[in-house]
């Protein structure tokens, strides 16, 4: 049985000239595209090709011009079978070329199978070999002669044809070979036209034989100097191995080669996402290379997936540091409460104190959680970031102890900055004592500030940072230092690398929330051996820093005589509300939620001088409950509390006209203080 090649690059089209020509009686050879066809050809010549032209890798023409300059092939005819280039001049550039046969696709059965029978038939055995007959009567030799003479004749006309067939052929070739130039011209606009870096590389010297611009403006050589070079040069040399490996596994095929480091000219290294297609070049087994920059994509991702953990780890722990700031609301107040109540020599009072300490460090570790999930409720204010450094360098140093020696570098032209000094206050201390802890033997702490512009480059690494006027606070210590690994994680609450009840893995958090919700940023550069230097971004603002004021505290409770209505869903805080206000002298009304205290003040008769009242209810909230109130007692003040908030009344602080608001935990005298305040307008 006769074997036909098939190529096509599309499986139906195959399907239907193999059902074809095995219902004929032939066998096939199917080909994906022109260069599968030639490997498989040079292995087992067939007794005819049928080709389509636009196919991957190596288009019909080039496995034409191909085919025809292969002394094993050039004599097995060529049919081209195509629905793409229909057109006389594409037929005549195939033909021209030395195809045997043109045909359009969809072509019917009959009409598809007679060509094929016809070149098929002309490429048997030579038609004008003949077998001497035995002669033994001179008639026979005469017929023999006169029949031999005759298919001499014939072929000698067929010779004369093929002079001029030839004659034509040359004419035509030059305008092949025109044609032929054209089309590589096209090529090579395309190839240097890819905005990727291309790469034609010698499949076994792994040589480059060419490259586009792209790859040029990439990676820094120039044309010549990639053509003096291997695909292992722009390779870090401990990647080199998994290249050969990979190489050494590699299909005859369309591959994706996933992700891989690559080295540029001056050093820096790129991660680039791999595409590779084998082909023939110049006649040499090569591979065409896409190699597409990706490393800025992988930052950006990996910045995403670092937002949305630390996002759904904040809500977590916001709402964690709710609940409990009402637990620790109840245990400060009613200790405060009885301790006051207790004679100066009482023994319980020194129970008392412990369980308000234990308070107190509670308060701080909710303070630590809203910090770092960015929901902790700010008193911004404009100041020179220099002046809280020279504040709190005494505290420091005696937090640090006197194996570290502190110093200071302040910028004496340092602009103003928007945040809450206690919060930068609590940065300071939680890099202090991250700084004592890395140099257990002692060491020296750098507390530096200076103004700084940070341009577009720079802020496209960092996600969320605008280019602009930033103030950086630096603080540098020569302690141990951090490896890469802990440098990933140092951010994440409750990462720590110090002993189990050693430290709760809050203190980088909570610096890195409170600078996330002054619109800032905080960086960290270390290495093992060599310490450690964080930098702190604050915008810089031109507003004017406001004149302090002093303001008196009364160790008294203040006293008042006006109708207070709280609201509070949680009894045990409400209760103590109720207690504190009551102490104070003044009316209380109390509701259990917002629709309950909307009903109690429509019943109350006499005016409602202030409203206090949760921000997080549910049904109806805080904000809410007031808008509606509002309507009906106009002249009601309001005073929020809660133990976190992003409601937008309370957003960074308080910042709208008439809002006050008192965060959780909070004291009886703090709370008794702030009613005043807010009844006498002086908040």
């Amino acid at each position: 049985m006769s074997q036909v090649m098939i190529v096509d690059d599309n499986a139906e089209n195959l399907y239907l000239l193999r059902m074809l020509l095995q219902g004929h009686g032939y066998t096939v050879e199917e080909a994906r595209h022109g260069a599968e066809a030639l490997t498989k050809a040079r292995q087992q010549p067939p007794v005819l090709i049928v080709s389509d032209l636009l196919m991957p890798v190596m288009d019909g023409y080039t496995l034409l011009r191909q085919w025809k300059a292969d002394d094993r092939l050039k004599a097995i005819p060529f049919m081209v079978y195509t629905a793409t280039y229909t057109d006389d001049k594409d037929k005549r550039l195939a033909l021209d070329l030395g195809a045997d046969a043109f045909v359009v696709k969809p072509a019917e059965p009959e009409a598809l199978m007679t060509p094929i029978t016809a070149l098929l038939a002309s490429s048997g055995p030579d038609q004008f070999s003949v077998r001497l007959p035995q002669i033994e009567e001179n008639a026979q030799l005469k017929d023999y002669s006169e029949t031999l003479f005759r298919k001499l004749e014939n072929k000698i006309e067929g010779l004369q044809q093929t002079n001029r067939r030839l004659g034509a052929e040359i004419a035509g070739r030059k305008r092949t070979e025109a044609a032929l130039r054209d089309s590589e011209a096209r090529y090579r606009q395309l190839f240097q036209a890819v905005t990727d870096p291309l790469f034609v590389y010698d499949r076994e010297t792994l040589a480059y034989l060419a490259v586009n611009e792209a790859a040029i403006a990439e990676y820094g050589y120039s044309y010549d100097e990639f053509l003096a070079m291997t695909i292992r040069d722009v390779r870090p040399p401990e990647d080199v191995p998994a290249l050969l490996k990979m190489l050494a596994q590699s299909s005859p095929s369309l591959e994706q080669r996933g992700i891989w480091r690559h080295q540029k000219k001056n050093g820096d290294i790129i991660n680039v996402e791999i595409s590779a297609y084998r082909l023939t070049f110049s006649g040499r087994p090569a591979c065409l290379v896409q190699a597409r920059n990706v490393t800025e994509k992988q930052q950006l991702e990996e910045q995403y997936r670092q937002a949305q953990k630390m996002e759904a780890i904040g809500r977590l722990a916001g709402g964690i540091a709710h609940d409990f700031n009402n637990l620790v609301t109840v245990i400060k107040g009613y200790s405060e409460l009885l301790q006051s109540r207790l004679a100066p020599n009482d023994p319980i009072g020194e129970t008392l104190g412990e369980i308000h300490k234990a308070g107190e460090r509670a308060g701080t570790l909710t303070r630590q959680l809203l910090a770092f999930s960015r929901q902790q409720v700010l008193e911004p204010q404009v100041f020179n970031l220099n002046t809280v450094v020279s504040h709190t360098e005494a505290m420091l140093r005696r937090l640090i102890g006197e194996d570290v020696i502190l110093t200071t570098h302040l910028s004496p032209t340092l602009g103003q900055v928007k945040a809450d000094p206690g919060q930068i206050e609590q940065v300071l201390m939680n890099l202090a004592i991250n700084a004592r802890d890395a140099m257990p033997q002692g060491g020296t702490l750098t507390l530096a500030t200076e103004t700084v512009t940070l341009d577009e480059a720079y802020c496209r690494t960092v996600a969320d940072l605008s280019p602009g006027d930033y103030v950086r606070l630096t603080a540098q210590d020569t302690g141990c230092g951090i490896d890469a690994a802990t440098q990933t994680k140092m951010f994440e609450p409750f990462f720590t690398t110090k002993a189990v009840g050693k430290g709760t893995g809050l203190g980088l958090a909570t610096v890195h929330g409170i600078v996330a919700q002054s619109d800032g940023y905080i960086t960290v550069e270390s290495t093992v051996g060599q310490g450690t230097t964080f930098k702190v971004y604050l915008p810089l603002v031109l507003e004017p820093m406001p004149q302090e004021r002093v303001v008196e505290q009364s160790r008294a409770l203040p006293y008042g005589t006006e109708t207070v209505l709280v609201v509070e869903d949680e009894d045990a805080v409400r209760a103590l509300e109720i207690t504190i206000l009551q102490r104070c002298g003044y009316r209380v009304l109390e509701a259990a939620n917002g629709s309950k205290a909307l009903h109690l003040a429509e019943q109350e008769q006499g005016p409602i001088h202030l409203l206090i009242s949760d921000v997080v209810m549910p049904h109806l909230g805080g904000r809410e409950l007031a808008a509606h109130l509002a309507l009906s007692r106009p002249d009601c003040k309001v005073l929020f509390l809660s133990g976190y908030t992003a409601d937008a009344v309370i957003h960074h602080g308080v910042s709208e006209a008439g809002t006050a608001f008192l965060q959780k935990p909070f004291t009886p005298s703090t709370l008794a203080q702030k009613v005043r305040q807010v009844l006498d307008a002086q908040f």
